[in-house]
């Protein structure tokens, strides 16, 4: 086994130019033409019809992106990608623009004709969904606009992340060393500030702003594009009730603004205690203060330039897995097996890590790059919990597998949880458990104070660029004071740049705010994993049960369900909080 696994997607399709991916592209492209003929009536066998022709499209059609951003993710200047890419987010627009006259129907039929849609054997799953759908009516547009807006948005919004695709894909870092200089891409370069070596990871650092700094004019005018697009939808769906700028991600993320105020307003009521994970870790490593670039940095305290080998992380993680039942065990063997990971280190790979899914197949792929940190084991335990979830929802209809943001965290935090337990429960000295703890710390200053500062910078900036466009330089003064308020004197100088080499602000999706569902993820999922030794022997089935709800009810309704909690409620969130203090305080206790 490699340092660095590749995946296998040959599985799905051989190539771009294979038949079977031809085969796939032609029948969706004779969907959309079908539905288009057909559509404009209410008749209800017609209509459930055409609902059952646009799922089959949409399965096919997120099957073949899916296989073409694999390709681009591996390498982004795949030219050949690159321009099948293009050619599908077409027949996404054109798929969305035949449909929209059956959206509009859904959204404002009557109880009695939506009733009589859904008895039919494919359609009688989609009862949550489009009773969530139906909440927005009040901001619907004509048919003539809203086909509009599908049709521009290919050129329009989504093509300002596409652009930053292929910036991350193609920039070069200068990793200049006393003795040496060495060019390498951007993923890589990102990938050292998880070694352990001081020098390598303030040299990739200072490489990586370097480098956004020369790009500073186009991420700003990307962030400014989709940030602006968003705000003029938004102003023009407000004819009959204003449409705020977090209702969108609150209603794509189902829970309520109270859910967030009483999340964000926990985790800032606590940020006294929470700051003791960045303070310890500058002790740790013998400062007064972190720098920027050891906010990723792995523990000091294990072996100096110690590579961990991916067949080791697989076995760690595999451990940790199966110390909460073994069926997560096999199911960390079957990705192994099957190749269902990509690691490798190569020049024009994409930043970050990711878990995607084929629905044609019901299989799930990970993908990062793997350079065999500590920081590399907790992503691979944290991408491998996302295809788990997934995995345990294959038998579920396709309309209830598509879970929020907020849920879908969950089970990638329970296993990044899992992973530190496992860990901790191998000390067997002082040293060793606070060895162990590290990641215990990074996790508490990722989701509890940087996570929150970023939903802090993009509140702030939207709220400025209702106004008007934001130079690159009062981006980086948003994202100081942003940082500033979170971090507080821990940190010896704030990143400045930061909302330019953070992929997530780059993201074209509707709803913005990549931000609260991982501080929402992170808690909830640590209130689940504290309910193990309650749940005993019934854990594992809760735990499955609550992963296939994620589909098809809100979180508030989600979380009532099954623990009879109301989240709405700062108390909630005040029991994770308490738990992570406690072990800050038991780790700050070691030093």
């Amino acid at each position: 086994m490699t340092l660095s696994p590749a995946w296998n997607i040959e599985t799905e399709y051989t190539s771009i130019e294979a038949p079977a991916f031809a085969a796939d592209l032609a029948k969706v492209e004779k969907i959309i033409a079908d539905i288009g003929k057909r559509n404009g009536g209410k008749d209800v066998a017609t209509v459930q019809e055409l609902f059952v022709l646009r799922e089959e499209a949409s399965i096919l059609l997120l099957n073949l992106s899916t296989y073409v951003n694999c390709i681009l993710s591996v390498d982004a200047s795949d030219q050949k990608a690159k321009a099948k890419n293009s050619q599908l987010a077409e027949f996404g627009s054109q798929l969305i623009q035949a449909c929209t006259p059956l959206e509009i129907l859904v959204k404002t039929a009557d109880e009695k004709y939506l009733k009589s849609l859904l008895d039919h054997p494919q359609l009688s799953a989609y009862s949550f969904a489009w009773e969530r759908e139906r909440t927005k009516s009040a901001y619907l547009l004509s048919e003539g606009e809203e086909t509009l807006l599908a049709a521009v948005g290919v050129s329009g919004h989504t093509a300002w992340e596409t652009l930053y695709g292929n910036l991350c894909g193609t920039i070069k870092c200068e990793l200049k060393y006393p003795d040496k200089t060495e060019t390498v891409g951007l993923a890589q370069a990102l990938g050292s500030l998880f070694q352990k070596d001081e020098l390598q990871r303030k040299t990739a650092w200072h490489a990586v702003q370097e480098a956004w700094t020369e790009h500073q004019e186009t991420s700003a005018a990307i962030l400014n594009a989709l940030a602006g697009w968003r705000l003029e939808v938004n102003k023009k769906r407000s004819h009959t009730k204003t449409v705020h700028f977090l209702d969108t991600p609150l209603h794509e993320n189902r829970i309520q603004r109270k859910t967030l105020d009483a999340l964000m307003g926990a985790c800032h009521s606590n940020i006294q205690n929470t700051r003791k994970a960045p303070t310890v870790m500058a002790k740790v490593l013998k400062k007064t203060q972190l720098d920027p670039w050891d906010l990723l940095a792995p523990s000091p305290l294990g072996e100096a330039g110690k590579k961990i080998e991916f067949n080791e992380a697989v076995k760690l993680v595999r451990e940790a897995y199966g110390n909460v039942d073994p069926q997560m065990a096999d199911f960390v063997d079957m990705m192994v097996k099957n190749n269902w990971i990509e690691g490798r280190i190569l020049p024009n790979k994409t930043t970050g890590a990711y878990c995607t899914y084929f629905p044609k197949s019901k299989q799930p792929r990970v993908y990062m790059t793997y350079m065999g940190s500590e920081h590399d084991v907790s992503t691979l335990a944290h991408e491998l919990g996302h295809a788990f979830h997934s995995w345990v929802m294959r038998d579920l209809p396709e309309v209830q597998t598509n879970y929020p943001m907020t849920l879908a965290e969950t089970a990638s935090v329970f296993g990044e949880t899992a992973l530190r337990d496992t860990l901790l429960q191998k000390a067997t000295s002082k040293e060793e458990k606070l060895d162990f703890s590290w990641n215990e710390l990074e996790a508490a200053s990722a989701f509890l104070i940087n996570i929150p500062a970023r939903f802090e910078f993009e509140k702030n900036f939207y709220e400025k660029r209702k106004e008007r466009t934001l130079a690159p330089a009062e981006l980086g003064t948003l994202m100081d004071e942003a940082w500033t308020k979170w971090y507080g004197p821990v940190l010896s100088k704030n990143d400045r740049l930061f909302w330019a080499h953070k992929l997530h602000f780059s993201m074209s999706g509707d709803n913005g705010f990549y931000n609260f569902p991982y501080a929402f993820g992170y808690l909830f999922s640590l209130s689940i994993y504290a309910r193990r030794k309650e749940l005993g022997a019934n854990f594992m089935k809760t735990y499955i049960n609550v992963l296939r709800d994620t589909g098809r009810m809100t979180a508030e309704d989600l979380i009532q369900k099954h623990f009879a909690e109301d989240i709405t409620r700062p108390q909630f969130w005040q029991k994770s909080l308490d738990v992570i203090i406690n072990k800050l305080n038991t780790i700050e206790s070691l030093i």
